[in-house]
């Protein structure tokens, strides 16, 4: 099912001219990163991306906090 969701995100992209798509992922995530991979996805890049908690969550110090995250990219094509 995942692999049929997402081959359609990346065919809607393509015939919107998106020639290459780019996803993230949290690192550590280590279930998605191997899905990702299987798909042909490759990851470009890392780095700190900013999340904030819900405001009730008791520990939102100064507002956010940032989380390593992973840049996947793919070229898109079909045959």
């Amino acid at each position: 099912m995942a692999h049929d969701l997402l081959a359609h995100a990346e065919r809607l992209l393509f015939e919107d001219g998106v020639a290459k798509a780019e996803l993230f992922c949290t690192a550590g995530n280590l279930r998605a990163q191997k899905f990702y991979a299987r798909e042909g996805w490759r990851l470009g890049r890392t780095f700190q991306d900013a999340r904030w908690p819900p405001e009730n969550v008791a520990e939102n110090v100064n507002g956010g906090f940032t989380v390593e995250t992973h840049a996947y990219q793919k070229h898109l094509g079909f045959r």
